[in-house]
């Protein structure tokens, strides 16, 4: 979402922020491969900040109640299901006694993400008994397809292969109901929204920033992205402001444009 302090309803004067989504993937213990996976440690130390400033959790199909949810919520989500994220950020969660949702490759199960080239320490998944535990603690499960595809170049049966089979497969790991989804790499077209909602989904997150719009589209939710390099204080900003671009020389333009905006209102 654009930095425009003219939308009251979502500005930084809003008399109610709404819930924001964040992005996580990987949480590995040594430095990332990735600029999408964090540090573990560093992780923790976003859960620490999180629990200061009275953040409250919640899980992604939580969101179909969201106007009964606490003023400051954030859902905290993990794209493709690393296995280093059971070590680096379920059990750190549940130290904290948080919540969150993790979106699963169903293909790679088990296995490595054949989408992040040779195989490593960092491209190794979650297990099925992993998954099991994790649900079983109050952590959400949704799908992010089986073999983590452009769905945007695949057909609508195609899609809805990806789709209902990774849901079925979900739903017989875990023996309970998935509801959610995210699109793999954020991509999606019309054929995508039709289909998620054809294929028994409730809701679906895309990788464009911003807050949650109870206006929009279900299966359209914003989120932000977590990168490697994203310490306390940016995390903060990103809280604040709701964008994934939070460097300095952004904040300072957004500050002159509503200062100047105050003052051309002012004559």
């Amino acid at each position: 979402m654009p930095l425009d302090s003219s939308d009251s309803k979502y500005n930084l004067q809003s008399q109610r922020r709404a819930p924001l989504l964040l992005m996580y993937h990987g949480t590995p213990a040594t430095t990332p491969s990735s600029e999408y996976s964090i540090r573990a440690d560093r992780f923790a130390a976003h859960l620490d900040y999180l629990k200061r400033q009275s953040w409250h959790t919640a899980l992604f199909k939580e969101l179909s109640n969201a106007s009964i949810l606490p003023e400051k919520t954030v859902i905290l989500t993990f794209d493709d299901g690393y296995a280093d994220n059971y070590e680096g950020a379920f059990l750190p969660l549940l130290d904290s006694n948080m919540k969150a949702t993790w979106f699963i490759t169903t293909g790679c199960i088990g296995k490595n993400a054949d989408w992040m080239g040779p195989p490593s320490p960092q491209t190794q998944m979650l297990t099925a008994e992993q998954l099991v535990i994790m649900a079983k603690a109050g952590m959400e499960m949704g799908s992010h397809t089986c073999s983590h595809p452009d769905l945007t170049m695949l057909s609508s049966s195609q899609q809805l292969d990806e789709m209902t089979q990774s849901k079925q497969i979900l739903e017989s790991i875990i023996a309970g109901k998935i509801a959610s989804f995210a699109y793999p790499y954020g991509r999606y077209n019309e054929n995508s929204i039709a289909t998620v909602k054809e294929a028994g989904y409730e809701s679906a997150c895309t990788t464009c920033p911003g807050w949650f719009r109870n206006e929009e589209s279900p299966f359209l939710v914003r989120r932000i992205t977590i990168f490697a390099n994203d310490t306390v204080h940016t995390l903060a900003r990103k809280l604040v402001f709701a964008d994934n671009n939070v460097s300095w020389k952004k904040m300072a333009s957004y500050y002159y444009l509503r200062i100047n905006d105050k003052l051309i209102k002012a004559r």
